[in-house]
């Protein structure tokens, strides 16, 4: 599973259809309909109804585009995370914190 699949999962979801998706995510049809296909076998179970009118959510579908939602945001803000502000941390005594001492295990044959 990967943020494309995600994302065309997500975006199929609110326009309905996969010709709309693809124009929107800059991909062709037929790689949204590929993404959302291993989708669907990656979390074994149809996403999506496909009718001659469109893409319709399937039960499963309906519960994943939440956590779906979620994923892609969390995913988005790792990679601004430059962009925030970091304060370092601190010891209350201002000591600096005791180093651990490292062991190198060793095999012989």
């Amino acid at each position: 599973m990967n943020d494309r699949m995600l994302r065309a999962f997500v975006t199929c979801a609110r326009t309905g259809s996969v010709t709309r998706t693809a124009t929107e995510l800059g991909y062709s049809a037929a790689s949204i309909s590929d993404q959302i296909r291993q989708l669907e076998v990656h979390t074994r179970q149809p996403l999506f109804r496909r009718t001659p009118g469109g893409m319709n959510l399937t039960e499963a579908g309906r519960r994943m585009v939440p956590v779906a939602h979620d994923i892609l945001s969390r995913m988005d803000l790792l990679c601004h995370c430059e962009a925030i502000p970091s304060r370092p941390r601190r010891r209350r005594d201002n000591r600096s914190a005791p180093l651990r001492e490292v062991h190198t295990v060793r095999r012989t044959a």
